[in-house]
């Protein structure tokens, strides 16, 4: 078969977008490894793993590499090479080599005895470019077969019918405390916000409030950001993971405008070279990461700021599942996630609770997610404490017309706060409440019905910024009553 063979090209060409250059590898019948250059890295294609299929699997490498995406044949290479490595090289000579219903015998009985899902699909790419090559007994008719050919079926978005990517809501505040933190501090003093920080905290913001992916971010250039004389700044970001090329086009998302000086800061450090991208990262990349030093970035800043690391896909998720809690449509979340169709956006509806159900959440009577409602680990003070705090450190206040006084201490002072006192406090990671939970279950029950009249008159409108705060304020509210009464129990136990 190898024999009859045509010659392969003497040169290959493909673009990497990441790079924005087109590469050429020359030789490729030549007994060595191949060096592939995508998203910033290096990867080695050696081809002896593959003996004796050495010589078709060249032809279909350059074939893969003619239409599909560089970072995708690197990925169907690998699946090739991991199931040869488990199960010989002679089940894909095999299947290679036979006529197209003994190779459906060999992968019923023997295949699909023991191999992944993105095994099977680089198995079944690898024939349907036989099929396309005309090599061995393979044609274009016979590529009815490989359709029909079964893989273990896995459930891509298992983690979010579980919902274990989803941040707990005490780790998104933590978040947006960071996040605007950062802008206090730039307002405050540009040169004490080093530029590490400062170029994380913007990938944060694209990660989880626009749900941008790793890759997109890294993606983004100097010249996608466009700042307005008002303030304002936007962004255009690639849509990536596009099966049809012609898809892959940019999306402006437009920043937050209390969050918009620190894309302005990170522009403006870029263009003076006061931050420089890694080495080997175009100088035009706005963050001057590759997409797997963007996750790393993010995993960590998570990690350093929730106890947990999350990565850009959980964030993705979170921000997904956020807007479809609020009562976003199918088209419009379907665009937000820069989805082709809807269906995929119909997980995160189906995970979404009820009207009801949200109801109750608001009420903080019952909670929908356990681990969206992890209970908070906050520093606890006494009485002792509290009243040995600054009077600016207790808080105290009346909202809603309900006198709330004595829930506890904060780092920060009430007069430096930038946010609604007491309402804000419970989702504050500077807040040290009061080891009593009587207190907090008082307060609690103090602001239901303030919620109920919320409710009854937006009709229950999730994106009231009222009601939303005041969700949110409850369901913190409950954890920390929780938290408080769990201790006391296992103290009572010891």
């Amino acid at each position: 078969m190898s024999a009859k063979l045509p010659p392969l090209p003497l040169v290959v060409k493909y673009f990497d977008d990441f790079s924005n250059k087109t590469h050429a590898l020359r030789n490729i019948e030549e007994d060595k490894p191949l060096t592939l250059c995508v998203d910033g890295r290096e990867w080695k294609i050696d081809f002896a793993r593959f003996q004796p299929a050495e010589s078709v699997f060249r032809h279909i490498f350059v074939e893969w590499l003619s239409r599909l995406d560089p970072t995708t044949v690197v990925m169907k290479v690998a699946g090739v090479h991991r199931y040869v490595s488990r199960r010989g090289i002679g089940s894909l000579v095999e299947l290679i080599t036979s006529t197209p219903y003994d190779a459906r015998a060999h992968w019923n009985t023997y295949v699909l005895a023991d191999v992944s899902a993105d095994e099977s699909f680089a198995l079944r790419s690898t024939l349907h470019s036989l099929c396309r090559l005309n090599i061995g007994h393979w044609s274009s008719p016979m590529a009815s077969i490989i359709r029909g050919l079964k893989s273990p079926k896995v459930d891509k978005y298992r983690v979010v019918r579980a919902g274990d990517c989803f941040l707990p809501l005490d780790q998104q505040a933590m978040l947006v405390n960071h996040i605007d933190d950062m802008c206090a501090r730039l307002a405050a003093n540009p040169d004490a916000v080093d530029g590490t920080a400062l170029r994380d905290v913007c990938m944060l913001v694209m990660s989880y409030q626009y749900a941008f992916r790793a890759g997109q971010i890294a993606r983004i250039e100097l010249a996608d950001v466009r700042l307005f004389s008002t303030g304002a700044v936007h962004v255009a970001v690639l849509l990536i993971k596009q099966k049809d090329r012609s898809k892959r086009i940019r999306v402006t998302r437009r920043i937050k405008r209390e969050w918009a000086s620190m894309f302005n800061e990170l522009v403006k450090r870029r263009e003076n070279g006061a931050i420089q991208p890694d080495d080997g990262v175009p100088p035009r990349l706005l963050f001057g990461l590759t997409p797997l030093g963007v996750s790393d970035a993010i995993m960590e800043l998570t990690e350093e700021l929730t106890g947990e690391a999350w990565s850009p896909t959980d964030l993705r998720h979170t921000a997904a599942q956020r807007l479809a809690d609020s009562g976003i449509s199918h088209l419009g979340l379907t665009e937000f996630l820069g989805h082709t169709s809807d269906r995929i956006a119909n997980v995160y509806f189906d995970t979404s609770p009820a009207q009801a159900q949200r109801i109750n959440e608001a009420l903080a009577i019952s909670p929908i997610y356990s681990n969206i409602a992890k209970i908070a680990k906050t520093k606890t003070i006494d009485k002792a404490q509290l009243l040995g705090l600054p009077p600016d450190q207790q808080i105290g206040a009346v909202p809603h017309g309900i006198p709330i006084a004595g829930i506890g201490g904060c780092n920060l002072g009430q007069s430096l706060c930038i946010k609604n006192p007491v309402l804000a406090c419970y989702t504050c990671s500077r807040f040290m409440p009061l080891g009593e939970p009587e207190i907090h279950q008082e307060v609690l029950e103090s602001l239901r019905p303030v919620v109920t009249e919320f409710a009854a008159a937006s009709r229950y409108n999730q994106q009231s910024p009222a009601y939303a705060q005041l969700k949110t304020t409850l369901d913190a509210v409950r954890r920390v009553v929780e938290a408080l009464k769990s201790e006391n129990i296992d103290e009572e136990r010891s």
